[in-house]
């Protein structure tokens, strides 16, 4: 597998844990956070390039939009959260290769219960930072198809940004297993969805595809990808792809905050294309690192 070694020593940054900056070796929440009993809350992963934070205005706009279809209220505005995210990057020394969960929680329960009427204080609001440089080897990872479902919008909607990611993390285990990078997950009538952590892109005969956002998060990255592919004049398509359109795809590459654009080696122990970084896939990566240095919002 190319994924870092988890067991790496990590840095001791600053984090802020409900109004307060303090080292993560410290930081500490109630027992009875609703995030730590029941998984309920929403978050985004934002990262750090060059003391600028990369598409900040979206994160906090999908964060938001979350929260009201969780029926959670953070107590502070859409500027107010944003001060967060800059006060806590401009806490700690490093200016790069940062990468911040903003977790936002329904707050303390008086007691166990998934009942929301137990819950007796403000949401509690995190913002987790590590120096986490882009998390797999750009010449190429490998993926499996995992046995497990991307649940539907009538069970939950993926588009809801939540924190409970059991549903992933046993499809990592199974790609864990098999000594894949990543997991492919399908949906309920056996279309590819996403990995259990990215967002996935094929290319054919010049065409960039993508699965529609039904079973998945609306990535980000893959929106601004998107808008990458239009403004080269590529022809792009979101549909129903099945694994058949990805193994037998001139290019696939698995895209998202965390790990950036990444290309696809093999699927399920079958190469793709010539097992390496494809003319489209380079391209994109080429693009998508320049934005890095030249955008964001300014800590």
């Amino acid at each position: 597998m190319n994924s870092p070694d988890v067991h790496t020593e990590a840095t001791d940054t600053i984090v802020y844990v409900n109004g307060a900056l303090v080292p993560k070796s410290e930081a500490v929440i109630s027992i009875y956070d609703s995030g730590f009993c029941h998984g309920d809350g929403a978050y985004e992963g934002i990262r750090l390039y060059d003391g600028k934070v990369f598409r900040l205005e979206a994160h906090i706009r999908r964060l938001f939009e979350a929260l009201v279809m969780l029926g959670i209220d953070p107590g502070v505005s859409r500027d107010e959260m944003t001060e967060i995210v800059l006060e806590t990057f401009r806490a700690n020394s490093l200016r790069t290769d940062l990468h911040m969960r903003l977790q936002v929680t329904r707050g303390r329960k008086r007691m166990t219960g998934m009942n929301p009427k137990l819950n007796i204080g403000p949401a509690t609001i995190v913002a987790f930072v590590d120096h986490k440089p882009p998390i797999f080897d750009k010449s190429g990872i490998t993926l499996i198809t995992s046995t497990l479902r991307r649940a539907s919008p009538n069970v939950i909607d993926a588009k809801i940004h939540h924190i409970n990611q059991l549903n992933q993390i046993l499809a990592s285990i199974e790609a864990n297993r098999q000594g894949a990078d990543e997991a492919i997950m399908l949906d309920d009538r056996g279309f590819v969805a996403e990995t259990n952590s990215t967002t996935l892109f094929c290319a054919k005969d010049g065409v960039l595809m993508t699965p529609l956002p039904t079973f998945i998060v609306v990535g980000i990255t893959r929106n601004l990808l998107l808008d990458m592919a239009h403004a080269e004049g590529w022809k792009t398509r979101e549909a129903d792809l099945s694994l058949y359109d990805f193994i037998t795809a001139d290019e696939v590459f698995i895209c998202g905050t965390v790990g950036e654009l990444v290309p696809v080696k093999a699927i399920d122990g079958r190469a793709i294309g010539a097992g390496g970084p494809g003319p489209i896939t380079q391209h994109l990566m080429r693009r998508y690192k320049a934005l890095t240095h030249t955008e964001g919002t300014a800590i």
